[in-house]
C-alpha cells in the first residue's frame, strides 16, 4: 500500500467544504491513499450569499454552522484546523499558521476566496464576533435614515434593494454606479434593466455614470457624467450610514508574490494548478481565469480539481481542464423578488422570472442546503 499524501487545503468557504464534502461522498477506496487537513481561520462556515441578507435580518442560525459534522461520514479522512494561514514554504511543502504552527503537505489547494468591504468584510475569529458583526450592521442600518451604496454590482444592488424591501419608504437609500446600468457588461442589458426598474420600483434612488467619495463626515461626493460634451457636475448627499459596495480583490495575502498577478491573484494553468508548481492548486475567487467571480462556479471547477487531486494521489499526470462556462447570475432583489441569467445551449442568456427564482432558493437563497456539505 502506497503512503497517504497529504491534501492541505486553505479557506473553509464554499469551495473549500465542497470540495472535502465530494471526497467524503466518494468510495473509501478512492480515497484511501489521501488524508485532508482543513485550515480556516473561523470557527464557523458562513454560506455568504445571504450576508446581504443577514445585515438586514437575524438569519444567522440558518447559514452559519461548526466544521464539528464536516467529515461525520469519514472521520478517520481528514481533520479541521482553526488558524490563520500566514504563508507557505513551497520548498519544505509547509502551510505557517498565525500561531506559530507548521502544516506539512503533500498536495495543497488555496481556497481562501475574496477580501471585501462591508457588508462582506467578516471577522476571520470566533462564532461570538462573526455574530457581533452582523448584529452591529443591522444596528448601524436601523438607526440610520440616508444610507449611501458606492459601487452597483450584485452585492451594491442586492444590499439597497434588501434595505429599501425592509424598511420602505421609513429610510432614503442611494446607489451611485460608475456604468450607464447596474452590474457589469458581461451581462445582458435586458438583466441590467430588470435590475434597475425593480430598484426604482423599491424606491432607491440611483445615479447612473457617476463615482462616490465618502467624505467620513455624513456626506458623500458625487460626481456625475455630463451628457455629450456637458461638464461633469458634482453633489453633495447626506450619508448617516455608508457601504462601498464595489470590486472585491483575492484573499493572497501572505502567499509568495512569485504566485501572483499584477492584480493579487494566483495564476493557474487550465488544470488548475499553479504555472510554476504542480502540487498546489488555485480554486475560486483568488485564481486569475478570467471569470466574473461567483459561488456558481464551484459547479464547473470542483469536479476538475478533485479528478486532478486524484490523479496526484495515485502518481498519475492531472488532465483534466478547466473551461470557464457562460456567465450566469442570480440575485434577490428583496425578500420576495429575484432576478438572474442563465445561458442555454443555441439560445445564449436568458433572464428568469422572479417567481421561478424564488421558488427554486427557498426562503433563504438555498443555505438550507449548503450547509449540507458542512453536515448539517
Amino acid at each position: 500500500m502506497s503512503e497517504r499524501k497529504e491534501v492541505v487545503i486553505i479557506g473553509g468557504g464554499i469551495f473549500g467544504v465542497n470540495l472535502i464534502a465530494k471526497f467524503c461522498n466518494a468510495f473509501s477506496s478512492t480515497t484511501a491513499n489521501m488524508h485532508i487537513t482543513l485550515i480556516e481561520a473561523r470557527e464557523d462556515f458562513v454560506y455568504s450569499p445571504l450576508n446581504v441578507r443577514n445585515c438586514i435580518e437575524d438569519v444567522s442560525d440558518v447559514f452559519i454552522k461548526p466544521y464539528d459534522r464536516l467529515f461525520l461520514k469519514k472521520p478517520k479522512l481528514g481533520r479541521v484546523i482553526c488558524g490563520l494561514a500566514v504563508g507557505v514554504n513551497q520548498e519544505q511543502k509547509i502551510v505557517l499558521l498565525q500561531n506559530g504552527t507548521e502544516v506539512k503537505y503533500d498536495i495543497l489547494v488555496l481556497a481562501t476566496g475574496s477580501s471585501f468591504a462591508d457588508p462582506n468584510n467578516l471577522p476571520r475569529s470566533n462564532h461570538s464576533d462573526v455574530l457581533t458583526y452582523f448584529a452591529e450592521k443591522r444596528e448601524l442600518i436601523e438607526n440610520s435614515y440616508n444610507i449611501v451604496l458606492i459601487g452597483g454590482g450584485a452585492t451594491g444592488a442586492e444590499l439597497a434593494a434588501e434595505i429599501a424591501d425592509r424598511y420602505r419608504s421609513k429610510k432614503k437609500v442611494t446607489l451611485i454606479h460608475s456604468r450607464e446600468l447596474p452590474l457589469t457588461e458581461v451581462y445582458s442589458e435586458t438583466l441590467r434593466q430588470k435590475v434597475l426598474t425593480y430598484l426604482l420600483q423599491s424606491r432607491v434612488t440611483v445615479y447612473l455614470k457617476a463615482r462616490g467619495t465618502d467624505n467620513k463626515d455624513g456626506t458623500v461626493t458625487m460626481v456625475k457624467a455630463g451628457r455629450g460634451k456637458e461638464k461633469p457636475t458634482t453633489e453633495v448627499l447626506k450619508a448617516d450610514l455608508v457601504f462601498h459596495t464595489m470590486a472585491h480583490r483575492p484573499a493572497t495575502d501572505g502567499f509568495p508574490e512569485s504566485w501572483k498577478d499584477d492584480r493579487g491573484h494566483v495564476r493557474v494553468k487550465d488544470t488548475l494548478q499553479l504555472v510554476d508548481d504542480d502540487s498546489i492548486f488555485a480554486i475560486g475567487d483568488l485564481n486569475d481565469v478570467k471569470e466574473v467571480k461567483t459561488a456558481g462556479k464551484l459547479h464547473y471547477s470542483l469536479p476538475v480539481v478533485y479528478s486532478n487531486i486524484l490523479s496526484l494521489v495515485n502518481g498519475k499526470k492531472p488532465s483534466k481542464v478547466y473551461t470557464p462556462p457562460a456567465e450566469s447570475i442570480t440575485l434577490t432583489m428583496g425578500k420576495y423578488r429575484a432576478t438572474g441569467q442563465v445561458a442555454l445551449p443555441l439560445i445564449g442568456p436568458v433572464v428568469m422570472p422572479s417567481w421561478l427564482l424564488t421558488s427554486l432558493q427557498g426562503k433563504h437563497i438555498n443555505a438550507e442546503r449548503a450547509v449540507g456539505s458542512v453536515g448539517y
